[in-house]
């Protein structure tokens, strides 16, 4: 596989352009020229790239306003497909690849072919340190994927773990360096490459997401038929911009989710993940119902001891409309 048969998507909104235009420069300089750009309500002529970088061959796909992740990089996805793309790498605008990662990312992925994989069930992910912050910081592979039946990532038999890697002695440490391969359950858009008979195979993200958990439930669709996802730590992207709840800037997950900037971010990726680990991913229900109704009272008291009792209430709304499977876009939570 080489890049001339790889297609890059992208998706971008609001006033972006200048970190857009990073991720461009970097993703050319990786060998690709056909990169998909979803103008998913940009506040600037995204056509306007066209004619300033004319050595790569880009396709727009203009949504008309910002209609959510799941939409946009659906519709990047399936004008990749339609344009003849052989293999698909996904991007936010915000991703640098790094010099050497999508070469890394093609080695790793032959290797998995030549071991039994297939074209249908195969799919390798850049590292990003950020937001893969247990693989950087050394937590034992067998800990980087949620429990079967856990809520949210959160299982109750994790804690006596959680609370001895915050003590000096259980602080994970990377000691002999980062593992090469990792295998995940689920991934984000951002670094993920797959060939199209995946796509084909598992189908385009879902547009009732509207935005967060899309790319979980659509990346799960390989692993729950029996394929895989890998995490290639030798394939590095610099994220450019961080993210609004990210646990190294609030200490946990409940306090990103309780005291990071925006109700609607904080609404659907709550209400999109509740859907996922009730209706998408195998459990036992009463084991689930326990991590449900722990997680839910830990939520609680640290909303109380916060002074976050209004952004409680919107997750508590969030999980119930997930588990009750009400999707789309809420009128009271607009983009």
């Amino acid at each position: 596989m080489t890049p001339a048969s790889i297609f890059a998507v992208t998706v971008t909104y609001g006033q972006r352009r200048s970190l857009l235009e990073q991720m461009l420069v970097a993703t050319l300089a990786e060998g690709i020229r056909d990169i998909v750009i979803v103008d998913n309500g940009a506040g600037w002529d995204v056509g306007e790239l066209v004619s300033q970088y004319p050595d790569a061959s880009l396709h727009l796909v203009s949504m008309g306003s910002n209609q959510g992740s799941a939409a946009g990089f659906a519709g990047g996805i399936g004008a990749a497909m339609q344009a003849g793309a052989e293999m698909i790498w996904l991007l936010d605008d915000d991703n640098r690849p790094l010099t050497g990662a999508l070469h890394a990312l093609l080695e790793v992925y032959a290797v998995l072919l030549a071991h039994g994989g297939t074209k249908q069930d195969t799919a390798v992910l850049a590292f990003r340190p950020e937001h893969q912050a247990d693989v950087a910081m050394g937590v034992p592979q067998a800990r980087i994927n949620p429990r079967r039946s856990s809520f949210l990532g959160f299982h109750v038999l994790d804690i006596p773990y959680k609370l001895w890697r915050r003590t000096p002695w259980g602080k994970p440490q990377a000691r002999h360096g980062l593992p090469a391969m990792v295998k995940l359950d689920i991934a984000p858009y951002s670094g993920l490459l797959l060939h199209r008979e995946a796509v084909e195979a598992i189908g385009l993200p879902r547009t009732d997401f509207v935005l967060y958990a899309d790319d979980s439930e659509w990346s799960f669709r390989i692993t729950r038929r029996g394929g895989r996802i890998v995490l290639v730590t030798t394939a590095h992207i610099e994220d450019l911009e961080s993210s609004w709840n990210i646990k190294r800037r609030f200490g946990t997950s409940f306090s990103g989710l309780l005291c990071g900037p925006g109700d609607s971010r904080a609404f659907y990726s709550t209400r999109n993940a509740a859907f996922l680990c009730t209706h998408c991913q195998p459990s036992n229900w009463p084991l689930r119902a326990i991590n449900r109704t722990t997680y839910l009272a830990l939520l609680w008291f640290l909303a109380w001891a916060k002074g976050r009792h209004g952004r409680y209430r919107l997750l508590n709304q969030a999980v119930s409309d997930g588990v009750a499977g009400r999707l789309g876009l809420h009128s009271e939570y607009p983009l």
